[in-house]
């Protein structure tokens, strides 16, 4: 199997990771899989071709190069433009998040492609084996309080959820001296109790799909005026519609808006914040993941890659049918 990596091009162009880097990249390449990388592809971190190249990589020009292999590595969801460079029958592994997006599994299979969400790989416990959500907690945290206009200790931070996303959160604001509270389910009727007077609310909470459908909000608009200004929303999840009404996706590029007198803050992948130790992360949780695909293809390979299979080309099928359908009419 040959496997393709590209540069990152998310976050309006300030994500500088990169999926695999040299050290994966070479156990690879000695258990004789084919590894073509983008040039560049690790410039973001200093990381050269040449190190690739030493690593067993074949270095390419283009990202179609890349992406025209057995299967292609990447962080961030494939682009339609990028999706459509792929061949027949390839598989995609990447963050898909079909059901908040489904326009990503969408364009792998137009192209005739399967998709694998990496996020979705779970063991039998439910532990995702591609992982930073904790960092993505602290990191947040982290920019959020570089971003306010008060020092850590003089603030009140209140916490939604407490799962490993919050808890990098609620780490973080702890150690620098925030006054936290841990909002649980049982609080979020009383929720505008708790905002009086908060400096920083934190949503840490994954939103189920029939609360988004419904969009159902446990902090409306109305709300915010319970904040102090200066104030700010930092929104971890990143699902939506979300459980903050005001709530919307940023970028690095422009991480933040305000509503109301409130900075929101909604980065689609904190962990970028920490570039060099996320990709190491990412890097060697993957590397065991990509050595079952190609050495026992996706029927072949563990269950919990498997379930995270997105193969959507029968809708595509589907789709194109009926569209002839009509137009013989």
């Amino acid at each position: 199997m040959d496997i393709g990596i590209i540069r990152e091009r998310g976050g309006g162009g300030c994500d500088r990771r990169v999926i695999l880097m040299p050290p994966e990249v070479e156990q690879l390449t000695k258990a004789g899989i084919g590894v073509y990388v983008e040039t560049g592809a690790g410039s973001g971190l200093q990381i050269g071709d040449e190190q690739y190249a030493r690593a067993g990589a074949v270095i390419v020009q283009t990202p179609g190069e890349a992406i025209g292999r057995d299967m292609i590595v990447k962080l961030k969801a494939l682009s339609a433009q990028e999706a459509a460079m792929m061949k027949p029958e390839a598989i995609a592994l990447a963050m898909i998040h079909p059901e908040q997006s489904p326009q990503n599994a969408m364009a792998v299979a137009e192209a005739g492609g399967i998709a694998v969400a990496m996020e979705a790989i779970c063991n039998e416990y439910g532990e995702r084996a591609v992982d930073c959500t904790d960092m993505t907690g602290e990191q947040g945290m982290i920019f959020a309080f570089h971003l306010f206009e008060k020092v850590p200790w003089d603030c009140k931070v209140l916490v939604m959820g407490y799962g490993r996303v919050s808890t990098g959160a609620i780490t973080i604001a702890s150690k620098l001296g925030a006054k936290v509270k841990i909002l649980r389910k049982s609080h979020y009727p009383y929720i505008e109790h708790f905002l009086e007077g908060a400096d920083i609310l934190v949503n840490g909470i994954t939103w189920p799909k029939e609360n988004r459908d419904r969009h159902e909000y446990v902090v409306t608009r109305p709300m915010l005026k319970r904040m102090n200004r200066p104030g700010m929303i930092v929104d971890l999840s990143v699902d939506y519609p979300n459980p903050v009404e005001t709530s919307r996706p940023t970028d690095m590029r422009d991480p933040t808006y305000e509503v109301d007198g409130i900075v929101h803050m909604g980065i689609y992948g904190y962990p970028a914040l920490a570039p060099y130790s996320s990709s190491q992360r990412y890097s060697r949780q993957l590397l065991p993941i990509i050595l079952d695909i190609a050495n026992n293809g996706l029927d072949g390979c563990d269950l919990s890659i498997r379930k995270a299979v997105v193969d959507w080309r029968s809708q595509v099928e589907l789709a194109a049918e009926q569209k002839e359908l009509l137009w013989a009419r």
